[in-house]
C-alpha cells in the first residue's frame, strides 16, 4: 500500500489556512451558545487551577477541595465538571470535528496530506492553549499517574482516527489502520509538545511539522 498517492498534492499553506479558518469559526460567538461558552470557560478555569496547584505541591498533595478553593467554586461544582483531579488536570477531552471526519472520509487526496490537516484540526491553537499544553506536558513528565491518565485520554481519539482510516483503506485493514492511527496520534502529540515550548513556532510551523513527519513515515515504510 502506498501512503502517498500520485495525485496532485495540495500545499501545506492550504492546510494552514484551513486550520486558521477552523479556529476562527470555533471562536465566533454565533457558533455556540452562551451556555456552552460559559461551561467551557469553567472547565478551563478548573483545569488551570489544578495545574497551578500541581506545579506548587505535586499531584499527590493536591485534593479536590484545594482545587475547588483555587478555582473559586464549590466541591459539588467541581464534580459537575470533572470526575477527579487527574481529569481536571488534563481538561476537556479532544473531540473529532464531525465535518472534518466527513471531509477526510470523502477525500481522494494523498492520505498523508489528509492526515496532516485532520490532526491539525484536533486542537485550536492560541496563546492560552500554549501555556496550558506546556503545563500538562510538564506535569505528565513529573507524575507517572498523570501520564497514564493522559495516554488513556488519547485512546478515544486514536480509535476515531483508526475507524476513519479503516473505512478509507477498505476491508481487512483494521490492524493497519490501528497502527497508523497510533503513529499519527504520537506525531500530533509530539508536534504540539514542541510547539508549546517554542514561542517562535507558529500554526504554519505546526501543520508543516506534522505533515513532514507523516511524509517521513510514508517514505520509511516504502524504503
Amino acid at each position: 500500500m502506498m501512503l502517498i498517492c500520485e495525485k496532485e498534492k495540495i500545499t501545506i499553506a492550504h492546510y494552514a489556512k484551513h486550520a486558521l479558518r477552523a479556529i476562527k469559526i470555533m471562536s465566533t460567538p454565533s457558533q455556540s451558545s452562551l451556555r456552552d461558552r460559559r461551561r467551557l470557560q469553567t472547565l478551563r478555569d478548573i483545569q488551570l487551577a489544578t495545574l497551578r496547584l500541581i506545579s506548587r505541591h505535586g499531584l499527590d498533595q493536591v485534593s479536590t477541595e484545594m482545587i475547588a478553593d483555587e478555582a473559586g467554586i464549590s466541591r459539588r461544582t467541581f464534580f459537575n465538571y470533572y470526575a477527579n483531579k487527574e481529569a481536571a488536570a488534563l481538561g476537556p477531552p479532544l473531540e473529532m470535528d464531525k465535518e472534518s471526519a466527513e471531509r477526510f472520509s470523502a477525500s481522494n487526496g494523498p492520505l498523508v496530506e489528509d492526515l496532516a490537516w485532520l490532526l491539525s484540526d484536533l486542537i485550536g491553537i492560541n496563546d492560552t492553549n500554549r501555556v496550558r499544553i506546556r503545563a500538562i506536558s510538564d506535569a505528565a513528565e513529573r507524575h507517572p499517574a498523570l501520564r497514564r491518565a493522559f495516554l488513556a485520554s488519547r485512546e478515544q481519539i486514536t480509535r476515531q482516527i483508526a475507524d476513519l482510516l479503516e473505512a478509507r483503506l477498505g476491508p481487512d485493514s483494521a490492524f493497519l489502520a490501528q497502527v497508523l492511527a497510533e503513529l499519527s496520534a504520537r506525531i500530533e502529540a509530539h508536534a504540539f509538545s514542541v510547539w508549546s515550548h517554542d514561542e517562535a513556532m507558529s500554526l504554519d510551523d505546526v501543520v508543516d511539522y506534522v505533515a513532514t513527519e507523516m511524509r517521513r513515515l510514508g517514505a520509511a515504510l516504502r524504503s
